[in-house]
């Protein structure tokens, strides 16, 4: 066995780190990344090469334990500052082991705050993956189905995006009993998706809940996605007898 490892992280030049409590022998050369579903193998020293998927390590033959989760939420945010279009992550297996998640990324803005009060929805959030930004900017509401989209003010300052849209629009004339809306950042013709993914939160869908308003008999309410994107659903309800 190689020991457990204290730190195992991805950094943001996608180089893996991994750290022992005292000297194990050997050279990074020895830790071997394994893709979880093809079975195709290779060394840990050029992260660039890895397909999309998961991949875990070992080391002489043996699995990595490591008791690192494998990030910080401050070190989510400082790799999300550069600009790049594939995230490698490590993260710590149920069984105690590394492995390293890869998948393809675009820009997008990552959701920090969500107000929905006063017959408005306002967002606050930060570019990730992307190059900031500045100047006027739409919060644009697209139905998945049907209405034509609806947007409303905002801003970008630097990788700040701050922007807000009414609900009373997005309600008028809804006929058909739920639309789901999806919320985008657009500045200059570019749309941006809103999302929050820089946490340790899973499943939001069913645990994290938004207040909802009320525009007649359309009950308005943001959510997040099963891919923790923020969107809008708005319901018909009965009258009550």
């Amino acid at each position: 066995m190689s020991g457990r490892a204290v730190t195992s992280r991805v950094g943001d030049d996608d180089t893996l780190r991994i750290e022992w409590p005292e000297p194990t022998g050997g050279s990074d050369a020895e830790i071997v990344l394994r893709h979880v579903e093809t079975g195709e193998e290779c060394g840990a020293t050029d992260l660039t090469v890895l397909s999309a998927g998961v991949w875990m390590a070992s080391r002489d033959g043996e699995p990595i334990v490591t008791d690192d989760p494998g990030f910080s939420l401050d070190g989510l945010w400082s790799y999300a500052e550069t600009r790049r279009n594939r995230e490698i992550r490590a993260f710590r297996t149920s069984h105690g082991t590394l492995g390293l998640q890869v998948r393809e990324v675009e820009p997008y803005v990552e959701v920090i705050r969500v107000t929905a009060e006063d017959g408005v929805i306002e967002v606050e959030g930060a570019i990730a993956y992307g190059e900031p930004i500045r100047g006027a900017a739409r919060l644009v509401a697209v139905a998945r189905r049907g209405p034509e989209p609806v947007s409303g003010p905002a801003s970008f300052q630097g990788r700040w995006f701050e922007g807000g849209v009414e609900i009373a629009p997005m309600a008028e004339g809804q006929v058909r009993r739920r639309v789901f809306w999806d919320l985008y950042a657009e500045i200059s013709g570019m749309r941006l998706p809103l999302a929050t993914r820089l946490d340790d939160i899973t499943d939001k869908k069913t645990k994290v809940r938004f207040p909802a308003q009320r525009v007649g008999q359309v009950r308005v309410r943001p959510y997040y996605t099963e891919t923790d994107s923020l969107a809008v659903a708005l319901s018909i309800e009965e009258a009550s007898s």
